[in-house]
């Protein structure tokens, strides 16, 4: 079971945006490592490498020296075709929301592809804007009483929770070759600039439509050729509109 899970879980990636004390990366590192996962990449962390982090990581160094270091959260997702937000708080969202069990399912769909698991900030999260840029949001249900978990522990849950269902549930194969994450931004892009050309998109409602387009564009699972199919029609509209 361990080879089998092991490589299942090469294809997942730890994101970590912003990240504010270098020991909970440390920390976020052996929490993967104990569950099999090795794919981390950190966003803009404010202080990396660190000896903190060296620390905390205990015989896990190999994690941190093999980490991606990015500067955007969109180069971090570039190859990932699966985005997954986690958030502790309550959103006014229209993002498609998804239980453990429901992410853990919906995983083992795509085992073949590039999947990025992400986390926000410590103190903040993750903002609005880095949230439209994931197909889905996951929230980690606490009591009541004290809702605030640590990151490297939210690591260490989604890593448990991902390691058991891996070694008790079948796989199935996703046949489709789905577009990734940089490719669908292209064709979001493209979308939204033939929209604001003709005038759809207005002052009044640019937040709320661009974020709705990200949103129906993120949960659908465009293949590499219908993306190219779809940007060949948009820019076939985009010079019949500069005519």
């Amino acid at each position: 079971l361990d080879s089998v899970y092991y490589i299942m879980s090469s294809n997942i990636n730890i994101v970590l945006v912003n990240t504010s004390h270098p020991g909970n990366i440390g920390s976020t590192a052996r929490a993967m490592k104990t569950m099999g996962l090795k794919n981390l990449t950190l966003v803009k962390p404010k202080n990396f490498p660190s000896d903190v982090a060296n620390a905390q990581a205990v015989g896990c160094i190999d994690i941190l020296n093999n980490a991606t270091i990015t500067k955007l959260l969109e180069d971090a997702l570039s190859s990932s075709k699966l985005a997954i937000g986690f958030s502790a708080r309550s959103r006014k969202s229209n993002i498609p929301s998804l239980s453990i069990n429901e992410l853990m399912r919906l995983l083992h769909e795509y085992s073949n592809d590039n999947v990025a698991i992400v986390f926000g900030n410590e103190q903040s999260g993750l903002s609005n804007d880095e949230l439209q840029l994931c197909n889905y949001l996951v929230s980690i249900p606490t009591d009541n009483a004290y809702t605030s978990l640590n990151l490297a522990s939210s690591v260490q849950i989604f890593s448990y929770e991902y390691f058991k269902s891996c070694n008790i549930e079948p796989v199935s194969k996703k046949p489709l070759d789905l577009a990734n994450h940089s490719s669908k931004l292209v064709l979001i892009e493209k979308f939204l600039f033939i929209m604001s050309q003709l005038n759809i998109i207005t002052d009044k409602n640019k937040k709320s439509l661009i974020q709705n387009i990200h949103i129906i564009f993120n949960k659908t699972n465009f293949t590499d050729n219908e993306v190219n199919l779809y940007l060949g029609i948009l820019s076939k509209i985009e010079k019949a509109l500069k005519k």
